[in-house]
Formats: structure tokens, C-alpha cells, sequence
């Protein structure tokens, strides 16, 4: 396989943060280029208070924070500005409509080439704040146009990202990854939470044409493992085992 430049975005078990998934799978997959835009906490769904969507628009890297600022829609629009040429308008088209971010947010750095893979593996976090709240509205953002996404729940989000990154990178592999199972008593990581967000990422990749990697059932992390290697974060044993599961699922959808 030729050297690729490997994107990823998600939480703390993507990111260099904490955890670092994302980074060893890009290792595992011989990458030439990399930018791990994931960030400790992330949730996939921007914040809102109702129908008001309350997560600001930047562009600064958040810690390993649960604020608002802290999404997935975020890291994306980061990865648009790291391939926007140094100094240009980040911009974007969807439908035939053109979309871009006010250059007082900022404009392109020109610090990366167009990637070749992207992986996606956020959702662990969403619920943990009524801001957040997970729900099952696949079937309204299946009919809305990309221009009535609102980002207000998980399906809504994880849609805008991978319609957003098709219409930016489009000669990308998108591959989107379902939450690993947990040994935790938060009821967003319970099992029947995770299988709630596992279907709302498949039934987003269905829709979109993304690939789904399907970490849930098929990674080996299950409640059992996670209880003695990590109970969220997966221990080293278990990141390096999650990170050869996924370099596989990608080096073989690439060959």
C-alpha cells in the first residue's frame, strides 16, 4: 500500500489526549501524512438548548475539556482549515450550494494534503449532559437537505461531518466507527446506550456511503474485556489490539 495521509477525528480514546487510537492506527497503516484532530471528551453532537444550538464556531484545539466547544463538527472544520492553502477563504460545496467559515474565525493554513483516509470514532461522550442528549431522529435527518442539518443530535452531526468531508476531500476513504463497548455505571456507556449509537453510525454510513467499521461487536472490546483492561479507555494491550482491528478493516477496504 502506497503512503497515505490519514485524518482522524473522535474522544479521548481517538486522541492524542489520552488515549491515542487514532495515532497508532495511522502508524499500523505506514501513514505519510497525519492529523489526529480528536480531542479528549468530544462529543459527536453539537451542544443545544433546545432547538438552539449553543456550541461556538472555532477553530482552537480544545483540552481535554467537557465544554461546549468541544465537538465533532469542530475538528472538522480544524482538518478544513489544515487543507485550505495558506491565507484562503475556508470554503466548501454541498448540493450546489457553497459554505464556508468567516475568515475572522480563520483562514487556511495549508499544513496538510488532501487525505487519503479518514476515520471517525465519536460517540462514547454523547449523553453525558442534557446538552447532548442522544436520540433516535435518523428518520427526520434522513429526509432534511444537508443545508437543514442542525448538528443537534448525533445522526444530524455525524451526517453534516461526512457530508462535509466528502464535499472537501473527495477523493477521501471515509470510514466511520461505532462506540466501543464500556464496564461503567454512566448510564450514557450503558449497553443499551451503546447499541442506540451504534445503529444511528451505521444508519448514517448507510445513508451517506461512508464505510462502517463496526467496533461495538466485531473489536474483541467488549463489557468483559473492558472491565479488566481499561473500563472506557482501553489499556496498552487493548489500544494496540482496537488500533490493529480498525488498520485492518481500512487496509483491506483499500486494497
Amino acid at each position: 500500500m502506497q503512503p497515505i495521509c490519514f485524518c482522524c477525528f473522535g474522544d479521548s480514546i481517538t486522541s492524542d489526549q489520552v488515549t491515542g487510537i487514532g495515532t497508532v492506527i495511522a502508524r499500523k497503516l505506514g501513514a505519510a501524512h497525519l492529523m489526529n484532530a480528536a480531542c479528549g471528551y468530544a462529543t459527536c453532537s453539537d451542544w443545544h438548548d433546545g432547538d438552539e444550538n449553543v456550541t461556538p464556531v472555532t477553530l482552537v484545539e480544545p483540552p481535554n475539556t467537557n465544554t461546549a466547544d468541544n465537538v465533532l463538527s469542530n475538528q472538522v472544520r480544524r482538518v478544513l482549515q489544515a487543507i485550505t492553502p495558506a491565507g484562503q477563504p475556508v470554503r466548501w460545496t454541498v448540493d450546489g450550494a457553497e459554505y464556508s467559515l468567516d475568515p475572522a474565525v480563520g483562514l487556511g493554513t495549508g499544513t496538510l494534503p488532501q487525505p487519503d483516509v479518514i476515520y471517525i470514532a465519536v460517540s462514547t461522550n454523547d449523553g453525558n449532559h442534557p446538552f447532548n442528549a442522544v436520540r433516535d431522529d435518523f428518520a427526520l435527518v434522513a429526509r432534511q437537505s444537508y443545508s437543514q442539518l442542525t448538528r443537534n443530535s448525533l445522526a444530524s452531526a455525524l451526517r453534516w461531518a461526512i457530508q462535509t468531508l466528502q464535499s472537501a476531500c473527495p477523493d477521501a476513504r471515509i470510514f466511520a466507527a461505532t462506540p466501543l463497548q464500556t464496564w461503567t455505571d454512566m448510564p450514557w456507556m450503558s449497553h443499551e446506550s451503546g447499541m442506540l449509537k451504534r445503529r444511528l453510525v451505521m444508519d448514517v454510513c448507510r445513508l451517506t456511503g461512508a464505510e462502517c467499521i463496526d467496533s461495538f461487536m466485531e473489536s474483541g472490546f467488549d463489557a468483559e474485556v473492558a472491565r479488566d483492561h481499561g473500563e472506557v479507555h482501553p489499556d496498552e494491550e487493548w489500544k494496540e489490539r482496537i488500533a490493529c482491528f480498525a488498520a485492518g478493516k481500512i487496509a483491506a477496504a483499500l486494497k
